[in-house]
């Protein structure tokens, strides 16, 4: 069997797109391991079934009843439905699930003991935690403080793992933190970083 070109894009179009756009939308969320290329597209066309399988009803009355036949809008509408907002409705709940471990604890109570989907412990903490306080110990012995909130980042690159803070404090001999006078927060290389103490935000 021989594909044209429109083929090869309507193909392309109804059983790739749908799981790129529900795995993209996910890993916004959450850091996942890098896989390989043929992987990543068997999980497109799993996520890509499994989002048909939710809307299999109305891929039917689309293309078998004479009302969607007929109003060639409507028909439109509906797939535009199913291969493009609900994907990402589908990517945004996995991303959820993933964020608040649902699943693995599910199956921790079965009994059932998986290996984390997250690659490192770097990569949970700062993909689900929500804003705190973070003193970065730097290799010549220095440290720094401050508070890691909405505008601050750490890289979810493994070949980079810096850290911008939004928010710096001076780190007092008493113990004692005093905010930097109108600092508009610190980027820490991630090779020069030795380690980061954390404290809830409050």
């Amino acid at each position: 069997m021989t594909l044209n070109s429109f083929d090869a894009v309507f193909y392309t179009l109804a059983f790739l797109v749908p799981g790129f756009l529900a795995d993209s939308v996910a890993n916004t969320m959450v850091r996942k391991k890098a896989i390989a290329h043929e992987v990543s597209l068997l999980r497109f066309l799993t996520l890509s079934c499994l989002n048909y399988a939710v809307w299999s009803w109305l891929v039917y009355l689309v293309v078998r009843t004479a009302f969607f036949l007929e109003h060639p809008i409507r028909s439109a509408a509906a797939w535009f439905l199913v291969i493009f907002v609900s994907p990402v409705a589908l990517g945004a709940m996995l991303g959820v699930l993933s964020q608040r471990n649902t699943i693995r604890r599910l199956l921790d109570r079965l009994g059932i003991y998986t290996v984390h989907p997250i690659p490192t412990a770097w990569d949970d903490f700062f993909s689900t935690t929500g804003p705190v306080w973070v003193l970065v110990t730097l290799k010549d012995g220095s440290s720094v403080g401050g508070r890691f909130g909405a505008r601050s980042f750490a890289s979810s690159d493994s070949t980079e793992r810096d850290l911008f803070v939004e928010s710096v404090y001076r780190v007092e001999e008493r113990g004692a933190w005093t905010e930097v006078p109108l600092n508009a927060g610190i980027w820490i290389r991630g090779d020069e970083i030795q380690h980061v103490e954390f404290w809830e935000f409050r």
